[in-house]
Protein backbone atom coordinates (compact mmCIF):
# COMPACT_ATOMS: atom_id res chain seq x y z
CA UNK A 1 0.00 0.00 0.00
CA UNK A 2 1.49 3.35 -1.00
CA UNK A 3 1.81 6.26 1.43
CA UNK A 4 -0.68 8.29 -0.64
CA UNK A 5 -3.31 5.59 -0.17
CA UNK A 6 -2.70 5.53 3.59
CA UNK A 7 -2.92 9.33 3.84
CA UNK A 8 -6.05 9.35 1.66
CA UNK A 9 -7.75 6.73 3.83
CA UNK A 10 -6.87 8.67 6.99
CA UNK A 11 -8.35 11.87 5.58
CA UNK A 12 -11.61 10.11 4.79
CA UNK A 13 -11.77 8.62 8.28
CA UNK A 14 -11.72 12.11 9.88
CA UNK A 15 -14.43 13.64 7.69
CA UNK A 16 -17.28 14.92 9.85
CA UNK A 17 -20.66 13.75 8.65
CA UNK A 18 -22.88 14.72 11.58
CA UNK A 19 -23.38 18.45 11.94
CA UNK A 20 -26.06 18.37 14.65
CA UNK A 21 -24.09 16.80 17.45
CA UNK A 22 -26.10 18.25 20.34
CA UNK A 23 -29.42 18.63 18.58
CA UNK A 24 -31.30 20.56 21.29
CA UNK A 25 -28.47 23.04 21.94
CA UNK A 26 -27.64 23.68 18.28
CA UNK A 27 -31.21 23.92 17.01
CA UNK A 28 -32.09 26.36 19.78
CA UNK A 29 -29.45 28.84 18.65
CA UNK A 30 -29.91 28.20 14.96
CA UNK A 31 -33.59 29.08 15.42
CA UNK A 32 -32.76 32.19 17.47
CA UNK A 33 -30.22 33.49 14.94
CA UNK A 34 -32.57 32.71 12.05
CA UNK A 35 -35.43 34.48 13.83
CA UNK A 36 -33.36 37.59 14.52
CA UNK A 37 -32.15 37.72 10.93
CA UNK A 38 -35.57 37.01 9.40
CA UNK A 39 -37.30 39.46 11.73
CA UNK A 40 -34.81 42.19 10.90
CA UNK A 41 -35.08 41.65 7.16
CA UNK A 42 -38.88 41.32 7.38
CA UNK A 43 -39.08 44.64 9.21
CA UNK A 44 -36.81 46.22 6.59
CA UNK A 45 -38.97 44.81 3.79
CA UNK A 46 -42.17 46.12 5.36
CA UNK A 47 -40.68 49.59 5.81
CA UNK A 48 -39.28 49.59 2.25
CA UNK A 49 -42.69 48.55 0.91
CA UNK A 50 -44.30 51.34 2.91
CA UNK A 51 -41.85 53.89 1.45
CA UNK A 52 -42.43 52.59 -2.06
CA UNK A 53 -46.23 52.71 -1.84
CA UNK A 54 -46.10 56.14 -0.20
CA UNK A 55 -43.99 57.41 -3.12
CA UNK A 56 -46.40 55.94 -5.67
CA UNK A 57 -49.40 57.54 -3.96
CA UNK A 58 -47.67 60.93 -3.77
CA UNK A 59 -46.91 60.98 -7.49
CA UNK A 60 -43.81 61.11 -9.64
CA UNK A 61 -42.20 64.08 -7.86
CA UNK A 62 -41.43 62.13 -4.69
CA UNK A 63 -39.42 59.27 -6.26
CA UNK A 64 -36.16 60.81 -5.05
CA UNK A 65 -37.55 60.99 -1.54
CA UNK A 66 -38.58 57.34 -1.74
CA UNK A 67 -35.09 56.37 -2.90
CA UNK A 68 -33.49 58.24 0.00
CA UNK A 69 -35.98 56.67 2.41
CA UNK A 70 -35.10 53.18 1.18
CA UNK A 71 -31.39 54.01 1.45
CA UNK A 72 -31.85 55.16 5.07
CA UNK A 73 -34.00 52.13 5.85
CA UNK A 74 -31.29 49.87 4.43
CA UNK A 75 -28.67 51.55 6.61
CA UNK A 76 -30.98 51.27 9.63
CA UNK A 77 -31.61 47.57 8.89
CA UNK A 78 -27.89 46.85 8.62
CA UNK A 79 -27.05 48.67 11.85
CA UNK A 80 -30.08 47.24 13.67
CA UNK A 81 -29.28 43.68 12.63
CA UNK A 82 -25.62 44.12 13.61
CA UNK A 83 -26.59 45.47 17.04
CA UNK A 84 -29.20 42.73 17.60
CA UNK A 85 -26.84 39.94 16.59
CA UNK A 86 -24.01 41.55 18.59
CA UNK A 87 -26.13 41.66 21.75
CA UNK A 88 -27.31 38.12 21.15
CA UNK A 89 -23.69 37.05 20.67
CA UNK A 90 -22.69 38.75 23.93
CA UNK A 91 -25.44 36.97 25.89
CA UNK A 92 -24.77 33.63 24.21
CA UNK A 93 -20.99 33.74 24.65
CA UNK A 94 -21.45 34.73 28.30
CA UNK A 95 -23.69 31.70 28.85
CA UNK A 96 -21.05 29.45 27.30
CA UNK A 97 -17.84 31.20 28.42
CA UNK A 98 -18.92 31.21 32.10
CA UNK A 99 -19.21 27.41 32.41
CA UNK A 100 -16.04 26.91 30.34
CA UNK A 101 -14.16 29.29 32.67
CA UNK A 102 -15.42 27.48 35.76
CA UNK A 103 -14.51 24.07 34.31
CA UNK A 104 -11.03 25.38 33.41
CA UNK A 105 -10.53 26.35 37.07
CA UNK A 106 -11.71 22.89 38.13
CA UNK A 107 -9.33 21.18 35.69
CA UNK A 108 -6.49 23.37 36.96
CA UNK A 109 -7.28 22.28 40.53
CA UNK A 110 -7.37 18.62 39.46
CA UNK A 111 -4.05 19.00 37.64
CA UNK A 112 -2.54 20.41 40.85
CA UNK A 113 -3.70 17.29 42.72
CA UNK A 114 -6.70 18.84 44.47
CA UNK A 115 -10.39 18.27 44.10
CA UNK A 116 -12.45 21.35 43.44
CA UNK A 117 -15.46 22.29 45.52
CA UNK A 118 -18.08 22.03 42.77
CA UNK A 119 -20.91 24.52 42.52
CA UNK A 120 -23.94 24.39 40.24
CA UNK A 121 -24.08 26.49 37.10
CA UNK A 122 -26.27 29.58 36.87
CA UNK A 123 -29.88 29.16 35.77
CA UNK A 124 -29.38 30.26 32.14
CA UNK A 125 -25.89 28.84 31.56
CA UNK A 126 -25.35 26.44 28.69
CA UNK A 127 -23.37 23.18 28.70
CA UNK A 128 -25.29 21.87 31.73
CA UNK A 129 -25.28 18.25 30.51
CA UNK A 130 -21.53 18.38 29.96
CA UNK A 131 -21.00 20.05 33.34
CA UNK A 132 -23.16 17.41 35.07
CA UNK A 133 -21.11 14.61 33.48
CA UNK A 134 -17.90 16.40 34.44
CA UNK A 135 -19.13 16.77 38.04
CA UNK A 136 -20.09 13.09 38.19
CA UNK A 137 -16.65 12.09 36.90
CA UNK A 138 -14.93 14.27 39.52
CA UNK A 139 -17.08 12.82 42.30
CA UNK A 140 -16.38 9.24 41.16
CA UNK A 141 -12.65 9.89 41.03
CA UNK A 142 -12.80 11.52 44.47
CA UNK A 143 -14.71 8.54 45.88
CA UNK A 144 -12.21 6.11 44.36
CA UNK A 145 -9.32 8.10 45.82
CA UNK A 146 -11.02 8.08 49.24
CA UNK A 147 -11.36 4.29 49.00
CA UNK A 148 -7.70 4.00 48.04
CA UNK A 149 -6.71 6.21 51.00
CA UNK A 150 -8.77 3.99 53.31
CA UNK A 151 -7.14 0.86 51.89
CA UNK A 152 -3.70 2.43 52.33
CA UNK A 153 -4.56 3.31 55.93
CA UNK A 154 -5.53 -0.29 56.69
CA UNK A 155 -2.41 -1.64 54.97
CA UNK A 156 -0.19 0.79 56.87
CA UNK A 157 -1.66 -0.24 60.21
CA UNK A 158 -0.97 -3.89 59.37
CA UNK A 159 2.56 -3.39 58.03
CA UNK A 160 3.90 -0.84 60.57
CA UNK A 161 4.63 -3.44 63.29
CA UNK A 162 6.37 -5.64 60.70
CA UNK A 163 8.80 -2.97 59.46
CA UNK A 164 12.03 -4.23 61.03
CA UNK A 165 14.55 -3.16 58.40
CA UNK A 166 15.60 0.30 57.24
CA UNK A 167 14.37 -0.53 53.76
CA UNK A 168 10.92 -1.55 55.05
CA UNK A 169 10.65 1.63 57.16
CA UNK A 170 11.56 3.76 54.10
CA UNK A 171 8.89 1.99 52.04
CA UNK A 172 6.33 2.55 54.82
CA UNK A 173 7.29 6.22 54.99
CA UNK A 174 6.69 6.57 51.22
CA UNK A 175 3.29 4.88 51.64
CA UNK A 176 2.43 7.18 54.57
CA UNK A 177 3.24 10.24 52.44
CA UNK A 178 1.07 8.88 49.63
CA UNK A 179 -1.73 8.27 52.12
CA UNK A 180 -1.41 11.82 53.49
CA UNK A 181 -1.55 13.35 49.99
CA UNK A 182 -4.62 11.30 49.10
CA UNK A 183 -6.39 12.18 52.37
CA UNK A 184 -5.57 15.88 51.97
CA UNK A 185 -6.81 15.94 48.37
CA UNK A 186 -10.06 14.21 49.32
CA UNK A 187 -10.74 15.93 52.65
CA UNK A 188 -9.76 19.50 51.71
CA UNK A 189 -11.37 20.51 48.41
CA UNK A 190 -10.24 23.84 46.99
CA UNK A 191 -12.55 26.63 45.97
CA UNK A 192 -13.34 26.57 42.25
CA UNK A 193 -13.39 30.37 41.98
CA UNK A 194 -9.65 31.00 42.26
CA UNK A 195 -6.70 29.42 40.46
CA UNK A 196 -4.64 26.96 42.44
CA UNK A 197 -1.14 28.15 43.39
CA UNK A 198 1.60 25.91 42.13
Amino acid sequence: MSSETVIGSQKRAWKRRTYLIDREFQLKYIFMLGSIGAGSIGLFGALAWWAHTAALEAGSGSEGFAGMTILWLTLLAVVGTAVALGLFGLVFTHRVAGPVHVMNLYVEALAAGHYPRLRPLRKYDELKKFFDRFSQAVERIRAREADEAQTLSRALSVFQPLANTEEARAALKALEELHSRKREAVDKPVSGSHPVAR
